[in-house]
């Protein structure tokens, strides 16, 4: 695993603890521009992750997140060539 992979693997499971816990996004340093990327990636899925566990979200609200999701998405793999994979 080279260097760039496991600093992504750290990205990841920074990203997927706040996802799945809430608290404080994570704080990146580095690039700004990448860093901003991770950052709404990593909001689109925590947001998203929020309407689904949230039964009062209706369908239209889901399907707003799931868009945004994709979004960053393709941000993030357009930066970086890799899957956002949460």
């Amino acid at each position: 695993m080279g260097k760039e992979d496991k600093v992504l693997a750290e990205i990841f499971s920074a990203a997927g603890k706040y996802i799945l816990e809430g608290g404080k996004p994570p704080k990146l340093s580095g690039d700004p521009s990448q860093a901003k990327i991770i950052h709404r990636a990593t909001l689109a899925s925590r947001r998203l992750y929020e309407a689904l566990c949230d039964e009062n979200s209706s369908l239209d609200a889901i399907a707003v997140m799931v868009d945004e999701k994709r979004r960053a998405e393709r941000e993030f793999q357009s930066a970086f060539g890799r899957e956002w994979r949460l």
